[in-house]
């Protein structure tokens, strides 16, 4: 039961992220074309405070949702010894991998 949370606290952290970041870029480059569009610097007077307040609103979510996410999860790790955390599959590949010695300046010895 504790991976299926862990799983689910990462894929919503990670979605908050990545809706947060799309919505963002897409209300911003709206503001930005139609800025473009009309060449009328009286919207700018009237939407500023509209789009800064939902620019707040949206890295607000989409980085304190993550950050509450990754806390949760880190928290029921450390209450939970029987939550096990899989690596990713890029990591279980390096598992066959030998260690490489540090390569030592000439005229050293260690």
């Amino acid at each position: 039961m504790e991976s299926a949370l862990l799983e689910w606290l990462a894929r919503t952290g990670s979605r908050a992220f990545t809706y947060s970041l799309g919505a963002f870029v897409l209300m911003n480059g709206a503001a930005v074309l139609a800025l473009v569009v009309t060449r009328d610097r009286s919207l700018v007077n009237r939407w500023t405070g509209r789009i800064l307040a939902a620019n707040l609103v949206l890295v607000g979510t989409g980085l304190g949702i993550p950050l509450l996410t990754t806390v949760t999860r880190l928290g029921i790790l450390a209450v939970s010894p029987s939550a096990q955390f899989r690596a990713p599959a890029s990591d279980k590949e390096l598992d066959g991998v030998p260690a490489q010695a540090e390569p030592v300046a000439p005229g050293f010895r260690r």
